[in-house]
């Protein structure tokens, strides 16, 4: 009797022991399976696709004007500071010459004396008085070269006033008040800054894609990555055979704090490809030397090898691999192995 006691006793006990055995190794095996990695992931959309030829360049002023001196002389009328605006025609800087003053007077007089004694033999001329008859007389008269100076006289005085040639804004300011500055001096600069462009230089391969009216994104970082829609106004005709590149003029719209020198990071567009399965570009990797993404399935990362299209501005086209409404991973994808648990977080 006592033996059956002891026999049933040791049964449970062993049954016992199995069950906090099989308890332990669950929740062992629990412990080991491995937390989900966080990751960001972007859904597969249909599309327009814009291929792009991308480029650094700057703003420029579409209209610039060197402010020249004409004479020499001493600066009696310059911008107080830059940035300064003007108005079209009117006088930005000023030279005192008092011999062209001088002069100005006294081809003034001499005209005036020609014009009369040209009046006088007009009046008294005894016949008819022709065009040839005329021309004779302001000749005799002097009235013809009386004019030729006094024409002369008039524009040397003129360019002691250096006027502005649009609506703008004063960019630098070479010259003072009180300087003595001769001809040819450079006084200043105006430019134009509603009338902006960006300026890119491309390679000969790059240059041959593009052509006047294409669309045009411009971001300008200092106006905080703001992306601009522009077109292009001008394609260089010839190479510069020492950098066997060529100059892109893109027209930008007016913005407010838009300033010319600023970085402008251009992208031309050279071809549409509407109704494109797309993904963002940063999704793609490659593995054995082939394009591939993960693709979030059931909480797990699905490792798709793909075929692509054309890409452009951040996506590229999907040809095999990828469905319409799956996700594929953008980021912490690149430790990723097939079926790794993830989560994600975007």
């Amino acid at each position: 009797m006592i033996r059956r006691v002891l026999l049933a006793l040791f049964a449970a006990a062993l049954l016992l022991t199995g069950a906090c055995g099989a308890e332990e190794e669950e929740a062992e095996m629990e412990e080991l399976e491995p937390s989900p990695l966080p990751v960001t992931a972007e859904t597969a959309s249909v599309d327009t696709l814009f291929a792009v030829v991308s480029a650094t360049g700057r703003v420029s002023s579409a209209r610039t004007q060197s402010l020249t001196a004409q004479l020499q002389g001493e600066v009696v009328q310059a911008p107080d500071h830059v940035g300064m605006a003007v108005s079209d025609g009117e006088v930005v800087f000023r030279i005192a010459s008092g011999e062209s003053a001088s002069r100005l007077s006294s081809a003034s007089s001499s005209y005036r004396n020609a014009q009369a004694l040209y009046e006088f033999e007009c009046e008294n001329y005894r016949g008819e008085l022709t065009e040839e008859v005329r021309s004779m007389l302001r000749q005799t008269t002097g009235l013809a070269d009386a004019q030729t100076t006094l024409a002369s006289a008039q524009t040397q005085y003129g360019n002691s006033a250096i006027t502005a040639g649009f609506n703008g804004v004063v960019s630098d300011i070479n010259a003072r008040e009180g300087m003595v500055v001769y001809p040819g001096t450079v006084l200043g600069q105006l430019i134009d800054p509603w009338s902006l462009q960006a300026e890119v230089s491309l390679d000969e391969r790059e240059l041959a894609e593009c052509a006047a009216g294409q669309r045009v994104y411009v971001t300008i970082p200092s106006l905080n990555d703001t992306t601009l829609v522009g077109s292009v106004a001008s394609v260089s005709p010839v190479v510069d055979p020492s950098m066997r590149a060529g100059e892109v003029l893109v027209d930008l719209p007016a913005v407010v704090n838009l300033r010319s020198g600023s970085t402008a990071r251009v992208e031309i567009v050279t071809a549409v490809y509407p109704d494109q399965l797309v993904i963002p570009q940063e999704a793609v990797l490659i593995r054995d030397n082939r394009d591939m993404v993960f693709v979030v399935t059931d909480g797990h990362a699905d490792w798709r090898y793909v075929t692509l299209g054309p890409e452009g501005r951040g996506i590229v086209a999907v040809e095999e691999g990828v469905e319409q409404g799956e996700q594929v991973i953008t980021s912490g994808h690149y430790s990723l192995a097939h079926d790794a648990p993830v989560a994600v977080i975007n």
